[in-house]
């Protein structure tokens, strides 16, 4: 809204022609005098009360005033908006619970969504994602691994055969029957005893760790742990639940070759990223149920466990770490076996 009228600068007797401009968005005002530019907030102005046909006038904060002819309704105008902004202040200090509530439960609902809300909705997402994309980001995985961190293994032919063979014959049926059935690779990975499931099952043993063991048990027990990361699909629930808004939002809208590029492109990702501690007790307890159905003892479970821990290093790699402390899972080995 533009009015004309008459400026006076603070001390000042003459008065020159002035253009006043209302800015409706940010209510802002604009006083333009001969070239000259001032701007004012509605609260660093003042509007004169009416007094029969006497013209409004506008005092501003540096003491300079705007004259506008009465017919123009500058006063009603200036006062509807300055009574706005003055209502919301006041509503504002007068439900000060109100606003309280409000923004306690804002908080709750931030908290439920994050909590059971994406964790949810990426579960869903996590096993429906193509086996084509798991096996392009178990690939793209491995690839950045064999150039950082991994090294060619240095274990005999004949030992890698024998753990190959123990690996086949402990596998779960479930498994043995997946669209991404798990396999098997060794890797030597100097001064640390690991072991670690990609994208695609492909589970990463090295030379480390089996030069840990001392009886087969104790690797059966490693490899059954990755088997159940792999079949409760953690890896990809970890990666959805890392880009869970941007996912959630790709997958809502239908954008499934944005979906699917983003998670191709994201074995890198990976390298950072952790097992929560429900994925990893629950891994315990897909390897120990394996171990029972099998008759292989839980002692040389809790064996291998031990020995990681005293080397306080994790059964995964830096791919992903553990969460639960060594002690809860060593804790459940021994409830599991005074159960036996």
């Amino acid at each position: 809204m533009i009015f004309e009228g008459k400026y006076t600068y603070n001390k000042m007797a003459q008065q020159y022609s002035a253009i006043l401009l209302i800015d409706n968005v940010s209510n802002e005002i604009t006083l333009t005098i001969n070239g000259d530019k001032k701007s004012y907030s509605l609260c660093e102005i003042k509007i004169s009360d009416s007094l029969g046909s006497l013209p409004d006038v506008l005092y501003c904060s540096d003491g300079g005033c705007f004259t506008c002819d009465k017919k123009n309704q500058l006063r009603k105008i200036i006062r509807s908006k300055k009574k706005k902004k003055l209502e919301i202040i006041d509503f504002l200090e007068r439900r000060k619970a109100t606003c309280l509530y409000l923004f306690m439960s804002l908080i709750l609902m931030t908290t439920l969504v994050f909590q059971y809300v994406i964790p949810y909705s990426s579960g869903i997402i996590a096993k429906n994602i193509p086996i084509f994309i798991q096996k392009s980001l178990g690939e793209e995985t491995l690839a950045l691994l064999d150039k950082s961190e991994l090294k060619p293994s240095k274990l005999p032919l004949e030992k890698q055969q024998e753990i190959s063979l123990l690996f086949n014959n402990i596998m779960p049926i479930e498994l043995k029957n997946s669209p991404l059935r798990p396999s098997l690779i060794f890797r030597d990975f100097p001064g640390e005893a690991n072991a670690l499931t990609l994208a695609d099952g492909t589970i990463i043993i090295t030379d480390e760790l089996i030069n840990l063991t001392k009886d087969e048990n104790e690797i059966a027990s490693v490899l059954l742990h990755e088997m159940g990361h792999h079949y409760h699909q953690h890896i990809m629930h970890t990666l959805v639940s890392s880009s869970s808004i941007k996912l959630l939002f790709l997958w809502m809208i239908g954008k499934t070759s944005n979906l699917e590029e983003l998670l191709i492109n994201s074995g890198s990702l990976l390298l950072s990223l952790s097992y929560s501690r429900d994925m990893e007790l629950e891994a315990d307890q897909f390897a120990l149920d394996a171990m029972v159905e099998q008759e292989r003892p839980i002692e040389m479970m809790k064996s291998m466990f031990t020995k990681l821990s005293e080397q306080h290093v994790n059964v995964n790699s830096k791919l992903l770490s553990s969460h639960p402390s060594w002690q809860e899972r060593l804790d459940n080995l021994d409830k599991a076996l005074l159960q036996q």
